[in-house]
C-alpha cells in the first residue's frame, strides 16, 4: 500500500518530502533523501538534501550533496554545494566542491574542510 516505485539508491522514490504546506522547527535527521518544499527552521541532517524554489531553510545542514533552488539562510556542511540559478543562499560554507549557477545569489563565507 505505502511501497514507492524504487528504481535504485538516490532516485526519487526514495527521498523524504517536508511538504510546501508543513514548517518545521526543531531538527530533522534522515539516513536517506530529503526533498524540502515547505519552511524549516532548525537543523537537517541526511544524505542528499534538495531545497525546493519556494522553500525556505533557515538553519544548519549536514549532508553529502545539497541541491539549492529556493532560500537557504545558514551553514552548509556537504562534500558538494550545488545552487542553481533561481537559489538563494546567505551563509557559511564548508564543503569540498561548490557549483553557483548564472542567475543565484550567493553571500557567503567559505570555512576550511578538516581532512
Amino acid at each position: 500500500m505505502f511501497e514507492r516505485d524504487k528504481t535504485g539508491p538516490g532516485s526519487p522514490g526514495d527521498a523524504s518530502l517536508i511538504d510546501a504546506d508543513m514548517r518545521i522547527t526543531g531538527t530533522v535527521i534522515s539516513s536517506g533523501d530529503i526533498v524540502l518544499a515547505g519552511q524549516l527552521d532548525g537543523e537537517i541532517k541526511c544524505r542528499t538534501l534538495v531545497v525546493e524554489d519556494e522553500a525556505v531553510l533557515t538553519g544548519t545542514v549536514n549532508a553529502t550533496e545539497t541541491i539549492v533552488s529556493g532560500n537557504l539562510n545558514g551553514e552548509v556542511t556537504s562534500d558538494v554545494l550545488r545552487i542553481k540559478e533561481t537559489g538563494v543562499f546567505d551563509g557559511a560554507i564548508k564543503a569540498k566542491g561548490v557549483e553557483v549557477e548564472k542567475g543565484a545569489s550567493v553571500k557567503a563565507r567559505f570555512r576550511k574542510v578538516r581532512r
